[in-house]
């Protein structure tokens, strides 16, 4: 089994090495997508691992827009000729919890299941209503788009999506297998009217994937992200995790966490690194 890590990154180009020192094995590859709003230069000395590859079709990301779907998409696309067992989308933020070798032997005792999350928006996680109800102007970089935003969304009637689907998601994060990758890709290609729709949608990135796989053959499949995230904070962010959190990340049962930035608090980061070489 051999897995592809698609991670996005935008900063702190030494935190990102430290994330692949610590998942170095012999079946992980490293694909690195960097916001194109930054400089790829400061990423460039990472080549030095022949088990990384920088995403060729850059793309900006502003958060909460349709960028980091496109950085994915870019992303899988360039991945899915090497036919990798898995892909998993993580964040140049995130850091694994488990060591390489356990991750690795997961996803071979988990083969065939797709991670990630599918919490119900009628239900479970009601305030994304708003996000697909409401028209967003947030991939428009033009002067007065919130009070013309706010005109539109009095003018016209409530979104509605183009297919009769069930509405999902909560997580931008996620590994799928290969099949479920081209699934995915070849679903976006054949419904531009999707593209379209989660354009004009807040945070589209947490609902367009999980969308698209719930609604499949892939639903009975699906179990929820690995991914350890604290909300306590209750903000639009997560909470940044520090060495305050180290005992209930080294307790948890997830692969990865985040989000981690070694410009607020580095410490973390070597204690993590300190518990997986004694693991």
């Amino acid at each position: 089994m051999q897995i592809a890590h698609l991670i996005l990154a935008h900063k702190n180009p030494s935190q990102l090495e430290r994330l692949i020192i610590a998942l170095q094995h012999p079946s992980f590859f490293f694909y690195v997508h960097v916001d194109k709003k930054v400089s790829l230069q400061q990423f460039k000395y990472l080549s030095k691992y022949n088990n990384l590859f920088f995403i060729k079709k850059r793309t900006k990301i502003f958060w909460a827009g349709y960028g980091t779907i496109q950085a994915t998409i870019n992303g899988i696309k360039e991945i899915l000729p090497y036919r990798y067992d898995y892909i998993n989308v993580i964040s140049a933020q995130d850091f694994p919890l488990k060591t390489a070798d356990e991750i690795y032997k997961f996803f071979l005792v988990n083969n065939g299941k797709e991670f990630i999350t599918c919490k119900s928006v009628e239900h479970e996680w009601k305030e994304a209503e708003v996000r697909i109800k409401k028209y967003h102007l947030i991939n428009w970089r033009i002067p007065g788009k919130y009070q013309l935003e706010k005109l539109i969304n009095k003018i016209l009637p409530e979104r509605k999506f183009p297919l009769n689907y069930i509405m999902v998601g909560r997580s931008n994060w996620f590994a799928v297998t290969y099949e479920a990758a081209k699934y995915i890709i070849d679903f976006l290609d054949q419904h531009p009217e999707i593209v379209r729709f989660f354009k004009f949608s807040w945070g589209a990135d947490e609902l367009i994937f999980s969308v698209i796989l719930y609604n499949s053959n892939f639903k009975d499949k699906i179990e929820d992200n690995f991914i350890y995230v604290d909300w306590s904070e209750k903000k639009a962010h997560p909470k940044i995790l520090r060495t305050e959190d180290y005992n209930a990340l080294v307790n948890s049962d997830k692969l990865f966490a985040r989000k981690f930035d070694a410009d607020a608090d580095a410490v973390i980061l070597e204690m993590l690194e300190n518990f997986l070489k004694k693991r």
